[in-house]
């Protein structure tokens, strides 16, 4: 075999094309691989300046490199994106070697990668939110015969290495080349910091790997992608599987797991399938039990009514379980079993006139279900609903003020009292207070626990109560755990309290109150269905 033929089989070997340039920079050789039909080197570059084939930022890097290459050196490899016309690209890696016996002339060495693309304009594409992404994958798995689609994960490497006066511009060209990776060109969405997710219509990263390295040709930059893929299968209830979705996207972001977020993710998802399998078996077998807590006339220490407190089996406390079922909009359906269970307990013998009150979930709002299966429930015994209170938590938010109001109004008008609960605590107390017409607000037991030792929580619970007083609306003390503080809250001016000093949640409600300890103070801990 001839030495030129072994020498050119060995470079063929390493590269797709080879290339020599003259000192000018313009190709005197070329032979190889074309990067696509029509652009055949040997006939379509030769005369041509090198730099010239390529896109504009990346003939300044090659220009620069190679009036810093001498005599005898190889040059490090050079992303880079080759014209091919219309506004298509395809990369290609580039290396140059100045040989001795040659100079002024260089060497030159291509390879090709990827398929052709278009190079769009930053930001051409809409922003897909998480809920754009949900609402996609949401039409995809209705696809029973469809194709399957799987989430991708996606943290970028070297995002942090862009200087600040580029990091915009690149981060749109990030974003835009993810979008055009996903399922339809528009279900790429960012998470957190340098992660992201796509929907994919199959297990291929390759298209993703090349999006992110075709940015790194145009910048110049060393980007790299880590890239991890879950397979959604379409599930029997398309709804339950979105809301777990969102829900293990969520813990993925808060709990800052984005370095296993396909492990993570696929985790919870699991995890997250099962318990609201578990949730909905419990309501349906009404598997939880009430226990009832008395909420004490402070003026004339006699019970007003009682809080049904729910207790869930093989659970310290609900409140986790019910911001679960909230997150996975389960939550309606359970508090109208509550309600169901204290309806019960109240038509049982000896139980009198005494009242109940049931927590509500926000999201219970969201919708008419809630108010006209309670209505329904009550049809056959109205005079419960003179006697059935309702607490509206805030562990969920109610983002239908209005549609709130009008679903209110109507309970109130049948004779439900509503209460806003845990009053004070969140951001949104005063709007809710400001939009929905109700007859009372429990005051959080933080500001009633700090009032003892706190000027500022006394002047905020005093002038609440001076408010409440001018809106014709009944005040609350929660966790009110000494005689030092119902003494201090009647003294505030508030009507009502609840905390262990009066008594704490019991199975059957104590129609007649427990004797006080001698000491007056008995400690107890917080009592909420969520």
């Amino acid at each position: 075999m001839a030495l030129n033929s072994r020498l050119l089989g060995l470079a063929f070997a390493s590269a797709d094309t080879l290339v020599e340039i003259d000192g000018e920079g313009r190709i005197v050789f070329a032979m190889g691989v074309a990067a696509a039909p029509d652009h055949a080197p040997e006939t379509t570059w030769v005369g041509r300046p090198l730099a010239e084939l390529f896109e504009t930022r990346g003939r300044e890097r090659l220009t620069a490199m190679l009036a810093a290459l001498g005599t005898g050196e190889r040059s490090e490899s050079l992303e880079l994106l080759y014209v091919l016309g219309d506004g298509a690209f395809r990369r290609v890696r580039l290396r140059l070697f100045s040989l001795p016996q040659l100079a002024p002339h260089r060497s030159c060495a291509l390879t090709w990668h990827g398929a052709s693309f278009q190079l769009d304009a930053p930001g051409t594409s809409p922003v897909c939110t998480r809920d754009c992404l949900m609402r996609q994958a949401g039409s995809l798995l209705d696809q029973p015969d469809g194709p399957g689609v799987s989430l991708a994960f996606v943290d970028v490497e070297g995002l942090d290495r862009v200087d600040d006066a580029r990091r915009e511009n690149v981060s749109a060209q990030l974003y835009q080349a993810l979008q055009s990776a996903s399922v339809d060109g528009a279900s790429a969405t960012h998470l957190a910091g340098s992660a992201y997710a796509l929907l994919r219509a199959d297990n291929d990263m390759a298209s993703i790997e090349d999006a992110i390295h075709n940015l790194a040709a145009l910048e110049g930059l060393p980007l790299s992608a880590d890239i991890r893929q879950v397979e959604l299968s379409p599930g029997v209830d398309r709804q339950a599987t979105l809301r777990a979705m969102r829900h293990a996207l969520e813990v993925c972001i808060t709990s800052g797991a984005m370095d296993d977020p396909d492990i993570t993710f696929k985790k919870t998802l699991d995890r997250t399938l099962v318990q609201m399998d578990s949730f909905r078996a419990m309501v349906k077998a009404r598997d939880f039990a009430l226990h009832y807590q008395p909420i004490i006339e402070l003026k004339t220490d006699t019970v007003h009514h009682f809080e049904a407190l729910a207790r869930i089996p093989g659970s310290t406390g609900p409140e986790s379980t019910i911001r679960l079922a909230e997150t996975l909009a389960l939550i309606d359906s359970f508090d109208l079993v509550v309600a169901e269970k204290a309806i019960q307990q109240m038509l049982r013998p000896g139980f009198g006139l005494t009242r109940v009150a049931v927590n509500v979930s926000a999201g219970s709002l969201a919708s008419d279900a809630y108010s006209e299966a309670l209505m329904r429930l009550t049809a056959n015994h109205p005079d419960m609903r003179k006697r059935l209170s309702l607490e509206i938590t805030e562990t969920a938010s109610i983002v239908d003020l209005d549609g709130a109001q009008r679903r209110l109004t109507r309970m109130r008008e049948a004779g439900f009292r509503i209460y806003l609960d845990d009053f004070g605590v969140g951001a949104s107390s005063f709007d809710y207070l400001n939009h929905l017409t109700v007859d009372g607000v429990k005051i959080d037991g933080t500001f009633v626990m700090r009032a003892i030792e706190d000027d500022k929580s006394r002047t905020l619970i005093r002038h609440l109560v001076k408010m409440c007083a001018g809106l014709d609306l009944k005040t609350v003390a929660e966790r009110v755990e000494t005689g030092e503080v119902a003494e201090l809250m009647q003294h505030l001016g508030v009507q009502l309290g609840q905390g262990w000093f009066f008594g704490k949640p019991e199975p059957q409600p104590r129609l007649e109150r427990p004797a006080l300890p001698a000491t007056g103070r008995r400690r107890g801990a917080v009592e909420s269905w969520g």
